[in-house]
């Protein structure tokens, strides 16, 4: 089995637990497109029926797109924890964390937005409604 493949069966023997709570080292890791997107949507599923996941990553984007709120370590101690959009534009944590600046805050700079957790909230958002979309238009097609 390829190292996705492996990452998928052990959330799945995991599942079997009927665990109330989830925690997942970086979940994501050695999975395409396809397969992130697939094992985050059924995480937010999960979620959705009142299981608590947490996740131990380093994918900004992942945070941002998945999660309500971030909790950032440095140093062994706990910086931050906030609304992912309102950690990922401080500079202040971004720089005492090492964190990846994401280029939605790198935008909102250089066009000068006011409030840019604002904008990368509201940006993520629109695409996650869009793809969404987009997935229930493809959805509907295969199944006619």
């Amino acid at each position: 089995m390829s190292y996705g493949q492996k990452k998928r069966v052990t959330i799945a023997s995991i599942l079997v637990l009927d665990p109330d709570i989830i925690i997942l080292d970086e979940p994501t890791a050695g999975q395409d497109f396809k397969h992130y997107s697939e094992i985050m949507e059924f995480l937010a599923y999960l979620n959705s029926l009142g299981k608590t996941i947490i996740l131990i990553t380093h994918d900004m984007h992942l945070i941002m797109e998945y999660t309500d709120r971030a909790i950032v370590f440095a140093d062994g101690e706990i910086i931050a924890s906030a609304e992912p959009s309102e950690i990922l534009t401080n500079m202040e944590v971004i720089e005492k964390a090492n964190l990846k600046e994401t280029s939605l805050y790198q935008l909102s700079q250089l066009v000068g937005i006011e409030n840019p957790s604002k904008f990368v909230k509201h940006f993520i958002n629109y695409d996650r409604m869009v793809r969404n979309s987009r997935a229930g238009e493809v959805d509907t097609l295969h199944f006619r």
